[in-house]
């Protein structure tokens, strides 16, 4: 897994910029709330299930696709699948993970 470069991030690639991901992150963070607050709302905590699951695989298609690349050596199909079904599971934690480290590096 490697970084996007800076001429990618330009936009020359079409890979997306880290404030967008961010914001990509923090609208599936607003509709996580969203869905908790309905699913209380109506007593159906498959609703809240369904939406956690939905914002992850919206950043995994949008976000985790566009942000980072796969390094040829690295891009197996089980370095591939762990990294995508990490992401899906653990999205809140994982993607404001990856939106900081490469901030850092980006800063460095």
């Amino acid at each position: 897994m490697s970084i996007a470069s800076d001429d990618a991030v330009r936009g020359s690639g079409g890979l997306m910029s880290l404030g967008k991901a961010f914001g990509f992150y923090v609208g599936a963070v607003v509709a996580l709330i969203a869905g908790a607050l309905i699913a209380g709302a109506t007593k159906a905590p498959i609703v809240y299930f369904v939406v956690y699951f939905a914002c992850g695989i919206f950043l995994n298609r949008t976000v985790l696709r566009n942000l980072i690349t796969f390094h040829p050596v690295y891009n197996t199909l089980q370095n591939v699948f762990s990294t995508k079904v990490r992401a899906l599971i653990f999205w809140p934690i994982s993607y404001l993970v990856l939106i900081g480290k490469i901030a850092v590096v980006r800063a460095i």
